[in-house]
């Protein structure tokens, strides 16, 4: 029986959210729903769940406190927000899960898809890199939690090679000549390392410049990764060579 546990100062939100969890998982147990946290914690320590919905803002305790009395957590969580473009990019780099408000069915499915896909608590190092990238919003975050079939392995995002697209899946190239098979799209993966120069060069590949060896422009152009892959530039992208040429340079 998996035991869950709801926690938000908003009265209408715990509604919301008992009711589309009632009706998409009514297989699901919810042992406990609090308005307020201080009563909420206590709960927990004397019955934990398998999995805690938790608002972040709420007032007397915020859900980072109520967790730090918690610790250490054996449980999975999954945080509920309103729009916070630090705490979500945050929550994206450590792939750590979390609802954006207004709650809907169709989010709640995924969220409960994505977790009974691993159902493995977020570790340590995830809640160490979600900390860092939170308290340091505008540092650039050097790091990326990328989830496995087995849990989540944290790398150095200038590391990444390459990425290439496996249907719902993406493979992670590293420069160690590793090879990582995550439970995300690259379209997701994309959104997050654009901003460190990453460039999706063809649909099903998103190439990091700093390991481009060189660039063919017959056939409509391809590129050669310093691991001697040749991977193929799309007719769309064929014309932002010189782009990646200039990219090249900058990171050479």
């Amino acid at each position: 029986m998996t035991k869950i546990i709801i926690i938000d100062d908003e009265k209408h939100c715990t509604n919301v959210l008992q009711n589309l969890i009632e009706k998409t998982h009514s297989d699901y147990t919810i042992t406990g729903i609090f308005n307020n946290p201080l009563q909420g914690l206590e709960f927990i320590k004397k019955n934990p769940p398998d999995l805690l919905f938790l608002d972040i803002e709420m007032p007397n305790l915020n859900g980072f406190t109520l967790l730090d009395n918690l610790l250490p957590i054996d449980f999975d969580i999954i945080f509920t927000t309103a729009y916070d473009q630090y705490a979500i990019k945050a929550f994206r780099y450590s792939a750590i899960n979390y609802l954006l408000k207004p709650i809907t069915e169709k989010n709640i499915v995924k969220a409960f898809s994505n977790w009974e896909k691993r159902r493995n608590k977020t570790s340590e190092k995830q809640w160490q890199l979600f900390h860092n990238q939170l308290h340091n919003p505008k540092k650039e975050c050097s790091q990326i939690a990328l989830p496995t079939g087995v849990g989540y392995k944290i790398v150095e995002i200038k590391n990444i090679v390459r990425c290439q697209s496996d249907s719902n899946y993406t493979n992670i190239f590293c420069k160690d000549g590793n090879k990582i098979l995550i439970s995300r799209t690259l379209k997701e993966i994309e959104e997050l390392l654009t901003d460190h120069g990453f460039f999706r060069v063809h649909q099903s590949h998103l190439i990091n410049p700093q390991f481009v060896n060189g660039i063919l422009k017959q056939d409509g152009g391809s590129l050669i990764m310093n691991d001697d892959i040749e991977i193929p530039v799309s007719r769309q992208k064929s014309k932002q060579i010189n782009e990646i040429l200039k990219m090249m340079i900058r990171f050479k």
